[in-house]
């Protein structure tokens, strides 16, 4: 297992979902590897398409000392219980993407996302993009203009 990938995915999936959101956990590991090209190009990636719009982790610390081996992070908030049996199910499904194991549910036709009820998505959709049926998602995915 690659910790360090697995933490990163960890990170990406709860700070642009949430906790719960298998699907969407999914699909946004399937359109960042379709740009990384490779498992091993997966940090540039996230670096280049996540933290560009995403403002996360300034809001929540406690996102950046996410890790695999599910401790509690330092700065999780007081007033909030840290369940470690929901980290790591999404660990293990953060293995099992990076062991080709988890399915696609927009089947290849994903190049973004974006939280539905967002400024970004109406952006988006005014520049071209259209929307791609991915199951009952978190987020809105999205396919690039051609």
């Amino acid at each position: 297992m690659n910790a360090a990938l697995v933490a990163l995915l960890l990170r990406v999936w709860v700070a642009e979902h949430g906790w719960s959101a298998e699907l969407d956990d999914a699909a946004t590991y399937h359109v960042l590897l379709r740009h990384a090209g490779t498992v091993e190009a997966l940090p540039a990636t996230v670096a280049q398409m996540v933290d560009a719009h995403s403002n996360a982790i300034a809001t929540r610390p406690w996102l950046a000392e996410l890790t695999a081996d599910c401790a509690q992070p330092e700065h999780w908030p007081a007033n909030r219980n840290w369940l470690p049996v929901v980290c790591v199910l999404m660990v293990q499904r953060a293995q099992d993407a990076l062991a080709g194991k988890l399915r696609d549910p927009c089947h290849g036709r994903a190049d973004q996302w974006r939280a539905r009820k967002s400024k970004a998505l109406r952006s988006a959709l005014k520049r071209g993009y259209r929307r791609v049926g991915c199951g009952k998602t978190v987020n809105a995915f999205l396919r690039e203009p051609k």
